[in-house]
């Protein structure tokens, strides 16, 4: 929905549907909350409800934009809520996902190993949060990187998190193995988050040119997913995880530039390439 520098965001007559929307977003968060919630109360793996809430979220995230522009209703207030709703969807629901995920398939864990589980879940929780402050402190400033994220967006972020909760259990692992390797996985994706790493929009990879391509893609994505369900939603979201890193890498070996700079926090600054 901030699709404007905020200080550029003329307030108009009040609109209440966009910032419906918005709401509709959180609520798909909160929703996801207690079913997670829910499913560890009941020893349950975590159910698939949660990550179609998820997408909700997503869905709702992106209308919330197109109808505030379609309507001319764009306004500080919209972009604040939706920077909220965001916090709660990407950042508390998957943050406490992380913690019910861990503890369900680990209930051994120590006293020290319950910590850990709490400060990886703390830290993604804070990496959001960080992302978030920062994507509305670069639209303030203007900064705004064009075709590209400045590091993972949090719905990716959030999306690997939820899938990650639906196929580790299926992974032959033992206990203390699937206990660090979900540990990792929450750490690398909150990392990925507040790091340099160039993300491109989803808008501009099916907006592209030529535009035969781009309706070929389009139709190869829905289809997919319409044939394959969540398997199919979990492997796109996981095409998208990965190559931007691995482009990333392979673009600093070749100008001679560390490949562990891409990790660092850079609130303002540019990255390496643009999108």
């Amino acid at each position: 929905m901030m699709n404007e520098t905020l200080v550029e965001i003329e307030e108009t007559r009040f609109n209440p549907v966009p910032s419906l929307i918005t709401l509709c977003n959180a609520f798909c968060g909160f929703a996801s909350i207690v079913y997670a919630i829910a499913s560890y109360a009941r020893g349950q793996a975590i159910p698939a409800a949660c990550i179609w809430f998820l997408l909700g979220a997503m869905v709702f995230d992106t209308l919330d934009g197109l109808v505030a522009r379609l309507l001319n209703a764009k306004s500080l207030h919209g972009a604040n809520l939706d920077s909220l709703a965001d916090a709660i969807s990407f950042g508390v629901a998957p943050a406490v996902t992380v913690f019910v995920f861990i503890k369900r398939n680990c209930p051994d864990a120590s006293t020290g190993g319950t910590l850990l589980i709490w400060a990886v879940a703390l830290f993604y929780l804070g990496c959001t949060l960080w992302r978030l402050a920062r994507y509305n402190a670069l639209e303030i400033t203007g900064e705004k990187t064009e075709g590209c994220f400045l590091g993972l967006p949090s719905p990716a972020a959030a999306s690997m998190i939820y899938s990650a909760g639906l196929f580790l259990p299926k992974i032959d692992m033992t206990p203390h193995q699937l206990f660090y390797f979900s540990l990792g996985y929450a750490f690398l994706t909150g990392i990925l988050m507040v790091s340099n790493v160039p993300y491109p929009h989803v808008r501009r990879c099916v907006s592209g040119e030529p535009r035969i391509l781009s309706w070929i893609f389009i139709c190869v994505v829905v289809g997919s997913i319409i044939i394959f369900g969540l398997t199919a939603m979990v492997i796109w979201a996981y095409i998208y995880f990965l190559i931007a890193p691995l482009a990333e890498m392979l673009v600093r070996k070749r100008a001679g530039r560390p490949v562990m700079a891409m990790v660092s926090s850079a609130l303002g600054k540019k990255p390496f390439f643009k999108g």
